[in-house]
């Protein structure tokens, strides 16, 4: 197995278009698999990687780093319609488990009880693919083509979720 940590999406980017990686951010559901070994291969961490974390808005609506935790969600002053999305981060695990676990890697495990889809589907929320060569910007309802099934690239990271400023209106709940 080999490990790299890479403190820029560049450097990243390099690695995975060279040799296919299992990339791990907050790892909560890679770390807690009962089924022996988990982690083969090439292992890349994100967790060093800045520009993929954080909340910020644009022009557009509302870019979330894809290592953006959901500690960092419930903490972030968001406009009401992100309000169920911050229910739903209260929800995910326990306090450590938020701390750890990112919005991307919840959404790239596809698990069809992945709390954060669908709030982030009533948000229109869209992802941010990169590669090396390119960068594609999908509906999250594209994403997901089903149970632990994405379209991502082997070359590819989720480094943001879009949610547009249409999406961003009004007001938003989430129950359990």
């Amino acid at each position: 197995m080999t490990y790299s940590r890479p403190d820029s999406l560049s450097d990243a980017l390099d690695l995975i278009a060279r040799q296919h990686h299992q990339v791990v951010a907050g790892g909560t559901d890679i770390y807690a698999a009962t089924t022996a070994p988990v982690l083969q291969g090439s292992v890349l961490d994100i967790t060093a990687i800045q520009e993929l974390r954080g909340i910020s808005q644009t022009a557009e609506g509302w870019r979330i780093g894809g290592a953006t935790t959901w500690t960092d969600i419930i903490n972030e002053k968001l406009p009401a319609a992100f309000d169920g999305l911050k229910l739903c981060a209260r929800e995910i695990g326990s306090r450590q488990i938020q701390n750890a676990a990112t919005l991307a890697g919840n959404l790239c495990n596809a698990s069809p009880a992945a709390d954060g889809v669908p709030v982030l589907l009533t948000l229109e929320a869209s992802v941010e693919l990169c590669s090396q060569a390119a960068t594609r910007t999908l509906p999250l309802a594209d994403f997901l083509t089903g149970p632990r099934q994405t379209v991502l690239r082997d070359d590819e990271l989720l480094s943001a979720i879009v949610v547009p400023e249409t999406g961003a209106r009004g007001r938003s709940g989430f129950i359990k």
